[in-house]
């Protein structure tokens, strides 16, 4: 039996797959420290399960419209109003089953055969993926540590072409951490002008900032508004990851083609979930900022260890909850990819981590810190152990 030729151009997900060895292995007794993981270790606030559970108990179970309830659609417009200081109708915004699928919504509405997608590396792993079923094109713009791991305005000319469909942004990024300035997106957007092209603006860990740095949208551009679509939600802010709970917000006519795609793909998100939802969004950042303040030394304590091991060099984040690691001064003729590397930590030193592979950087590894001192102390003192040894 034949699948369809889509396939041929998707990749397994190389870190929900390392997640899953990792939890195999210490579900077998294994000793692993776990730095692979890219969510948060707090449990979803409780006024947020409260919300959830009383739903259940109203009996609020049944199918919604497609695009979410009108409560969770006000709390969208609301929250974004908060975080971009922008103004939407309810219209112009809508739910699903998690980010991964606005996002995935977004680029099969805005691009098809024949189109190319932008996308700057290193980027998150299902970007490229998601643009091959769409049967686009990714055209992946190389960014280098002298550029701060960020699109610059001339590498951005440099990929445009008349077929380009879409520029696919993440700030915070995934899994760098580093985040753009209000300045660099107006370069961007200087270099983009009046071109017919959607703005695909991933924006989930838009308020896990560090120092003084503040969230910036190209969304925020007033002649850019139209043609942005904001891929945000729940999960990583809330620590809300297993509700399923992603939202857009973008023009009329954008949320309603993703909206059409939904009806004929997931339909409506899950109904509790979104009570839950509403309710995080109404409360906003504020709810988990005990925890995002804990962030603050978790990143300091990682940044210093990591940088105290030969041979490595870490990009310090601006947002998000990740390091990232430049380890190919540190790759040996035993180890020669990051690949191999990250498979070797994981079962001879027992740390779990994502290898660059995964994200279109090789040489690097990607660890979270969103996990306690202990575990981040122990998981770079085992990698500094094993780069010593090998």
């Amino acid at each position: 039996m034949r699948f369809a030729k889509r396939l041929d151009k998707v990749l397994p997900s190389v870190t929900l797959g390392l997640n899953a060895r990792t939890l195999e292995l210490r579900q077998q007794g294994k000793d692993i420290v776990a730095l692979g993981v890219g969510e948060p270790d707090i449990h979803t606030p409780d006024v947020v399960s409260e919300a959830g559970i009383q739903a259940i108990k109203n009996h609020r179970a049944r199918y919604t419209a497609t695009a979410g309830t009108p409560e969770l659609r006000h709390a969208i417009c609301d929250y974004i109003k908060q975080v971009y200081g922008i103004t939407y109708e309810t219209n112009c915004v809508m739910a699903s089953s998690g980010a991964k699928q606005v996002l995935f919504n977004s680029i099969v509405a805005t691009s098809g055969e024949g189109d190319e997608v932008i996308i700057p590396t290193p980027y998150w792993t299902s970007y490229p993926d998601m643009v091959h079923l769409a049967g686009a094109t990714p055209v992946l713009a190389e960014t280098t540590l002298e550029d701060g791991l960020k699109l610059s305005p001339q590498k951005l000319h440099d990929a445009l072409t008349p077929r380009t469909s879409a520029l696919l942004l993440n700030s915070p990024s995934n899994p760098s951490g580093v985040t753009y300035t209000r300045r660099e997106l107006e370069a961007l957007a200087e270099v983009i002008g009046d071109r017919e092209l959607w703005i695909l603006s991933d924006d989930i860990y838009c308020t896990l900032l560090f120092g003084d740095q503040e969230f910036a949208s190209l969304a925020q551009i007033p002649q850019f508004k139209d043609r942005t679509i904001i891929i945000n939600g729940v999960s990583k802010t809330f620590s809300m990851t297993g509700w399923r709970i992603g939202f857009a917000a973008g023009s009329r006519e954008a949320i309603a083609a993703m909206t059409r795609l939904q009806d004929h793909s997931t339909s409506c998100p899950n109904a509790i979930a979104q009570v839950a939802a509403a309710e995080a969004l109404r409360q906003g950042p504020s709810l988990t900022a005990e925890w995002q303040a804990t962030l603050i030394d978790r990143r300091a304590l990682m940044l210093r260890l990591a940088n105290e091991i030969p041979g490595i060099t870490a990009v310090p984040p601006t947002g998000a909850f990740y390091l990232f690691l430049d380890v190919s001064k540190g790759l040996t003729e035993k180890y020669p990819t990051t690949m191999l590397l990250a498979e070797a930590l994981l079962m001879e030193a027992g740390v779990g981590v994502i290898p660059g592979e995964a994200f279109g950087a090789p040489g690097f590894l990607r660890l979270s810190f969103a996990v306690d001192n202990a575990t981040i102390t122990e998981g770079l003192r085992r990698i500094a152990t094993f780069m010593d040894k090998n």
